[in-house]
């Protein structure tokens, strides 16, 4: 029997530029990689070299042209254009194109059986205008911020629209992106709630001691660790000045662990001095996926005061590792926070909410062994068992939608698109 080709279409996936860039992705491609023949189309801003502009720009030139992933995925970056913040819709016709030419110059002769994109827009919509062109079924797998933002803008919207109702199935990675789907004109038969999954041998439970013993961290203070990119989005001033409530109101200030980087660290370190915090937050920086599962060992619990997340894998990477999470209302933090034994979900999102959130977490007594087994329902290798059985479900939507079609273009005397 052939095996399965899947192909995967999206931005968000690591390159030389951005090594960091959609890790998730990556593990999603590697999880299906084990079962079948899976071929990435990562496609990239078209930048001129040595144009002025912002760094994140101006790093898209240097954005190798192929590439393979540690276990052998094939990986291509082909350039599309994309004016930065003008004309947002014509980023999926031109990201369409660039994948379909891709696909031809890198993988001659190979047709996929399926097109998954991750991510809407522009990519979801790309997948599907390339799986059409292939009369092949598609997937597309909403996220947080493609759901949310691009169906606010002209053009866009109907676009995002018009990806919804032609894509075979619809995954959401929370039920609320799922709703927000079939809102937007998915049909409720093809929207589906899938998470993404978790590496169980890399996020294990450790000790404490061990994990701070390794990476220098006292063994007397409560820790919070936080794990993602220092952006507005992801508010870690919100963190910080919950720190300097306990501190106002007399009560132990936990320690808190920023593991990554990004754009708002300077703006974060000044604040640290101006709040007095200097002892109390470590700047990790941006870490290697498996370092990242030590940080989460070290801590007492992870902390997330985001205003908005889609999913965040890193909810069960810490219960992986024994650990409970206190999240802000988010969509996502329901569906992973089931109960007071995975953690908090704290609201408002207030500094106030969460210095309580801290002081809660600090005198609750936590049992790893449920964190684990919650996050074990929710490992890659469970996560592939569902995305196979959707793969086969699109299939076999597609080639009922298709034969339906055939059927109606004899019946009227026109001949099928397909």
């Amino acid at each position: 029997m052939a095996r399965l080709r899947i192909l995967i279409v999206t931005r968000l996936f690591p390159n030389s530029a951005r090594p960091a860039l959609g890790t998730f992705c990556l593990e999603r491609a590697r999880a299906l990689a084990r079962h079948a023949d899976v071929r990435v189309i990562s496609p990239v801003p078209w930048y001129p070299a040595g144009l002025p502009g912002p760094e994140e720009w101006r790093a898209w030139a240097s954005v190798e042209r192929t590439g393979r992933t540690s276990c052998g995925i094939p990986v291509a970056y082909p350039r599309y254009a994309s004016l930065p913040k003008i004309a947002t819709w014509a980023q999926g016709p031109a990201l369409a194109r660039a994948a379909q030419k891709a696909l031809a110059e890198h993988h001659p002769g190979w047709i996929p059986d399926v097109v998954e994109g991750y991510f809407a827009f522009p990519d979801g919509f790309g997948a599907v205008r390339l799986a059409q062109a292939l009369a092949r079924p598609s997937l597309v797998t909403t996220l947080g911020s493609d759901l949310r933002l691009y169906p606010r803008l002209p053009l866009a919207r109907d676009l995002v629209r018009w990806t919804m109702r032609n894509a075979d199935r619809v995954v959401s990675v929370s039920t609320d992106l799922r709703e927000k789907s079939i809102a937007l004109g998915t049909p409720p038969e093809r929207a589906v709630f899938l998470t993404s999954g978790v590496d169980p041998r890399v996020f294990r439970l450790r000790t404490k001691a061990d994990c701070r013993a390794r990476l220098g961290l006292p063994l007397d203070r409560h820790i919070a660790a936080y794990v993602g990119f220092l952006v507005d989005r992801k508010d870690q001033s919100l963190v910080l000045r919950a720190q300097a409530e306990l501190r106002r109101r007399g009560l132990p200030v936990p320690l808190v662990a920023l593991v990554g980087d990004g754009p708002n660290r300077a703006r974060l370190e000044r604040e640290v001095t101006a709040l007095g915090l200097e002892g109390d937050v470590v700047f990790a920086g941006r870490q290697p996926h498996a370092e990242v599962a030590w940080w989460m060992g070290a801590a007492d619990h992870l902390v997330l005061a985001s205003d908005y997340e889609g999913w965040a894998t890193v909810y069960f990477e810490a219960m992986a590792c024994g650990r409970p999470v206190l999240s802000s209302r988010v969509p996502s933090a329901t569906d992973a926070i089931r109960g007071p034994h995975h953690g908090f979900v704290v609201e408002p999102r207030t500094p106030e909410a969460f210095a309580d959130a801290f002081e809660r977490a600090r005198t609750t007594t936590w049992h790893p062994t449920p964190l684990r087994a919650w996050a074990e329902e929710h490992s890659w290798d469970r996560w592939t068992e569902r995305a196979l059985e959707l793969i086969e479900a699109a299939r076999a939507s597609h080639r009922g939608r298709s034969t339906k079609t055939a059927a109606r273009a004899q019946l009227t005397g026109t001949r099928s698109p397909a």
